[in-house]
């Protein structure tokens, strides 16, 4: 059963960039720059093995792609309140792995959301 999780990751990452590119240019900018202020705020913004902090500033560098596109596209989705920050950390918990900063890490990106 082991077998089938890479091929649920491929098509978890093709949607994900499928669905990433259908924002608005304005909900894209205000996105990026939550993306930039989270990475600036909480640094080290770690979870699981990924410096996210880092990866944001340097397009993608110090995660595992994978982990990358499904931190952004979660983030994003959390973002626009399209999912609670419980799931969001669950999800992004199961997908990239579990680590002693992620706790901290959580906080600080619900903190930083937009108040709605």
């Amino acid at each position: 059963m082991r077998s089938s999780r890479p091929l649920f990751r491929i098509a978890l990452v093709l949607l994900v960039l499928g669905g990433f590119s259908c924002a608005t240019p304005t909900e894209k900018a205000n996105f990026n720059a939550f993306l930039e202020q989270i990475a600036r705020d909480c640094n080290p913004l770690v979870i699981g093995p990924d410096n996210f902090s880092q990866a944001i500033t340097f397009n993608g560098l110090g995660a595992e792609p994978e982990n990358y596109n499904v931190f952004l596209s979660k983030t994003e989705a959390l973002f626009n309140g399209g999912i609670p920050p419980d799931l969001y950390a669950r999800s992004i918990t199961s997908f990239i792995g579990s680590g002693t900063a992620n706790d901290r890490s959580f906080r600080c990106i619900f903190d930083h959301l937009p108040k709605k």
